[in-house]
């Protein structure tokens, strides 16, 4: 396993982060939590030491499933989870307000069964609350010590900058893969500027950069896959087909699963701390964490992004 220093923290994670959305249950399918504690027990035994959560994912039992496996591996894993989304029925809203900030971060430290969170981090924008008002109370948090670092998920360019100038960030979580490149101009140069890392989510496409679809998946209705990408859809899917038999080419030369030259290609961008994958089962957290133990060559970096140009250039 790689490792690499988090923004301007002394942390050091590993270059594969676990992602636990799928251990919600709720998003993408049904999730056993007996299974989800052995896949997270599996990830730290592997090398991972660091997890990524929120309580939104399935109303907290994501969080509840980490914090069962953690117990008695709490010095081997750092823990980062998120606040500022607020679901009533089955609407969902932002909610950066100091009180519901404040009660997140509560409700978060119970269900893991820690003192402090190390990298706190607000899920998206609210656009009606003050960034004064959400990161003041953040920094109040850290100083109470009931977390390490502040981070930003789904945060652009020019509010990430408005942040700043009120509270250190140590990485914005962001979807970045091949397929979806849109940070590249903007807010990555300013990540780079400011030592902020990315941390970057949807790196598999939501599954459709593993390989594994030759057709287009008939996906249910609330499935993420449905909803959240684009990539199962024409005409989106033809193009993306052309871009992964690039990627099932190098895999196949260097005989490892094609996700690994999805995750390899994220990791390989400058700023980039993590590539946090989920995974529902100890087969497939095996096969997501041997990415880690290679990196793409030059010339197979070449040949990815001429294709890239060539299809949606």
């Amino acid at each position: 396993m790689r490792y690499r220093k988090l923004g301007n923290t002394d942390l050091e994670i590993s270059a594969v982060v676990l992602g636990t959305w799928v251990f919600g249950g709720d998003c993408w399918g049904a999730a056993e939590d007996d299974r989800s504690v052995r896949v997270v027990e599996e990830a730290i035994d592997k090398g991972i030491n660091f997890i990524d959560t929120a309580p939104i994912y399935g109303g907290g039992r994501s969080e509840e499933v980490i914090g069962r496996a953690i117990r008695g591996k709490k010095d081997r894993v750092m823990i980062a989870t998120k606040c500022g989304l607020q679901q009533k029925g089955s609407a969902i809203k932002p909610n950066l307000s100091s009180a519901f900030i404040r009660e997140e971060i509560e409700n978060s430290l119970r269900r893991l069964g820690v003192e402090r969170i190390d990298l706190y981090q607000c899920h998206w924008p609210d656009p009606n609350t003050s960034i004064e008002e959400s990161f003041g109370e953040l920094m109040k948090l850290r100083e109470e010590g009931k977390l390490r670092y502040i981070g930003i998920s789904n945060y652009g360019a020019d509010i990430m900058k408005r942040v700043l100038k009120i509270c250190p960030v140590a990485s914005n979580q962001v979807q970045y893969s091949i397929f979806d490149r849109k940070i590249e101009k903007d807010l990555m140069p300013v990540c780079e500027e400011t030592g902020v890392s990315v941390l970057s989510y949807g790196s598999l496409g939501g599954g459709i950069l593993t390989g594994k679809y030759k057709e287009p998946p008939q996906l249910q209705k609330g499935d993420v896959r449905s909803f959240f990408y684009k990539y199962y859809r024409e005409p989106f899917w033809s193009k993306a087909r052309e871009l992964v038999s690039v990627l099932e080419d190098i895999a196949g030369k260097r005989g490892v699963p094609v996700s690994h030259t999805a995750i390899n290609w994220v990791l390989s961008r400058a700023g980039v701390a993590g590539c946090i994958v989920g995974c529902r089962t100890g087969e497939q957290l095996a096969q997501n964490i041997g990415a880690a133990d290679w990196e793409l060559s030059v010339e197979e970096l070449e040949a990815i992004e001429k294709r890239y140009s060539e299809t949606f250039g």
